[in-house]
């Protein structure tokens, strides 16, 4: 098979020449959450990419919506990382915004030869009881709906936001990223038919999916798993038994080690707080396990020692899923009783393009004969009891029984199972069809979750690209 040669080629709208010199701005600069989690400490990562002239940049910051202000002004530590990928030379630079207060407003200045580049105000996480965020899966692939979307969520103004796995298609390769990303995400203003400027005042929590990994072999695809050079996410979970490994020759995996260090391999499990809600993200990949037996005592660990109202789980892969397109793919399902025990609320996932809510549920997997191991079949399905809270509407009864399972895949990518929507007797459930668990299945619109908590209350909200809300129920504790 003919290897992949990446060749550096990017929108004009982010080749920027940067005073007067030959230098050019491939990623304009844009927030991160950095590697904190618990509400003990907060900071924030400014990333951004040029050509590999190397540049004399300053990062300034102070509290406030200006910064022209009587506030101290701060300075921030820069690093920068040359990489040389296929024959493509670029510079990525990372300035830590370090030692922030909670519940503040703070503005940043990108500045080259004493030249601003970017100059952008930021919230910091909050340690009050009301939060918003939203998530969407599978959205980068250049699509006039990826565009309508971000546009949506520009006009919410989120705390944060998460893209909850296939970050980008069709194999999470740098040269993507620039393509199907930045370019969405980074606009100078708000454009429906464009995107909006989302990535430089709002921190992304991204996941890691099954398309962000196919560019694994570093031999055949020089800038692939860019998941690791454009993230900078917690790194608070232990290095999983089961791991993405980046693969191809001896010298290659080693400079993309040295190029990704610590990110990879651990930036791929985290948890992090904002508020009163804890978020558990994990890599669901077919590489990885779900009773993992590193990662599964630090997922229990988590959930004991949080105390968050409001917790939930994020990774790429359905726990309950009715539709025909990966249908199959049921192994976290053996996460369940672990969740259940330690008090989740909800699970998102994506991977299946559409939207999907469950009703209120537990479920105990499947066990063999002697009660000693979870049965999986070969394709993958795992059987089990359930048990449905059917009384549970989330208007007049809004204590649910169970843990609540939503699927928002429906971010960018082309939509799957279109003629099901709002059709139960389509709907697959498997040897449990007597009893389905989905309560709600979209599968015609392009949408985002958009969840709000305020102390004892969530309100979920599926948004479509025309800002319509075509499902809402709220939870209450």
């Amino acid at each position: 098979m003919k290897a992949h040669k990446f060749c550096l080629v990017v929108s004009a709208f982010f080749l920027i020449s940067l005073s007067g010199r030959s230098q050019e701005l491939i990623v304009k600069p844009y927030l991160q959450p950095g590697n904190v989690s618990n509400l003990s400490k907060e900071e924030k990562i400014l990333i951004w990419q040029t050509d590999n002239v190397v540049g004399e940049f300053e990062v300034t910051y102070a509290a406030g919506t200006s910064m022209n202000t009587d506030q101290k002004v701060r300075s921030a530590k820069i690093l920068s990382t040359s990489l040389d990928l296929g024959g493509s030379k670029t510079i990525i630079y990372r300035a830590r915004l370090n030692k922030l207060e909670f519940d503040s407003e703070f503005t940043y200045s990108v500045q080259l030869n004493s030249e601003s580049i970017a100059s952008e105000t930021f919230k910091t996480r909050t340690t009050g009881n009301q939060v918003s965020f939203v998530v969407m899966g599978d959205c980068c692939t250049g699509t006039k709906e990826q565009a309508l979307i971000a546009n949506r969520i520009y006009e919410l103004q989120p705390d944060f936001g998460m893209i909850i796995g296939d970050v980008v298609y069709q194999k999470g390769l740098m040269q993507e990223y620039l393509q199907n990303f930045f370019p969405y995400y980074q606009t100078t203003e708000p454009n429906p038919e464009k995107g909006a400027p989302l990535l430089g005042t709002i921190p992304f929590y991204n996941v890691i999916g099954n398309h962000d990994v196919l560019s694994d072999d570093l031999d055949k695809y020089p800038d692939g798993l860019a998941y690791f050079y454009y993230h900078d996410l917690p790194m608070n979970a232990p290095t999983a038994q089961y791991h993405i490994e980046a693969k191809g020759s001896k010298g290659v995996v080693k400079q993309f080690a040295s190029d990704n260090k610590p990110r990879y391999p651990n930036m791929a499990n985290y948890s992090f707080e904002n508020g009163n809600v804890q978020v558990i993200v994990l890599d669901s990949n077919p590489y990885s396990a779900p009773l993992d037996g590193v990662l599964l005592p630090w997922v229990v660990q988590e959930l004991t020692n949080s105390k968050a109202t409001w917790k939930i789980m994020a990774f790429h892969h359905p726990v309950f899923n009715s539709s025909e397109a990966h249908y199959d793919d049921q192994i976290m399902r053996l996460l369940v009783p672990a969740l259940e025990k330690y008090g989740v609320d909800m699970v998102i996932n994506g991977h299946v393009h559409n939207y999907q809510r469950s009703v209120p549920l537990k479920f105990d997997p499947e066990r063999n004969a002697d009660g000693t191991q979870y049965v999986v079949s070969p394709k993958g399905e795992v059987n089990g009891k359930f048990i449905l809270d059917t009384e549970f509407d989330g208007i007049n009864n809004t204590k649910p029984e169970g843990i609540i399972y939503i699927v928002s895949g429906g971010g960018g990518a082309p939509l799957y199972n279109y003629q099901k929507t709002d059709k139960p007797e389509l709907w697959l459930n498997g040897p449990e069809s007597e009893n389905p668990f989905t309560e709600k299945m979209v599968s015609d619109k392009h949408s985002f979750t958009h969840i709000t908590t305020d102390g004892t209350k969530l309100v979920l909200k599926q948004v479509d690209k025309d800002g319509n809300v075509f499902d809402e129920i709220t939870v209450t504790k």
